[in-house]
């Protein structure tokens, strides 16, 4: 009888050897009473503070429009609707306009079909 065992090494990184915390903000002004952020990498349960952080830092500033780019975002969780869902609420609290831009971000695109972009404005 021939026994087989597992590789000594696997073929894919654990959750443990990954990088943790992969999310890039970058925040522009093309014009004035508009902020544009843009998100590269991963909205999930260890990274959507920092992005809440940002859209309330920028909610609470004077802007009457705030754009949410999601087009160069790799992974998309849940967490990430509760947070842009939160940012439509105090949007609407202070009067800013909130827009989300899924892009060509097949897994925000996803969620966001999934959610129905109810009480959001996706472009």
């Amino acid at each position: 009888m021939t026994s087989l065992s597992a590789p000594r090494t696997p073929c894919v990184k654990s959750a443990r050897e990954r990088p943790r915390g992969r999310l890039r903000l970058q925040v522009s002004r093309p014009v004035r009473e508009t902020a544009i952020v843009e998100v590269h990498g991963d909205i999930d349960l260890g990274t959507a503070p920092r992005l809440w952080e940002m859209l309330s830092e920028r909610l609470h500033g004077h802007g009457a429009k705030l754009i949410v780019n999601l087009s160069e975002v790799d992974f998309f969780g849940v967490t990430g609707i509760r947070v842009l869902q939160r940012a439509q609420l105090l949007a609407d609290e202070t009067g800013t306009a909130l827009y989300v831009f899924p892009g060509e971000s097949r897994c925000a695109r996803r969620m966001l079909d999934l959610y129905d972009g109810e009480g959001l404005h996706a472009l």
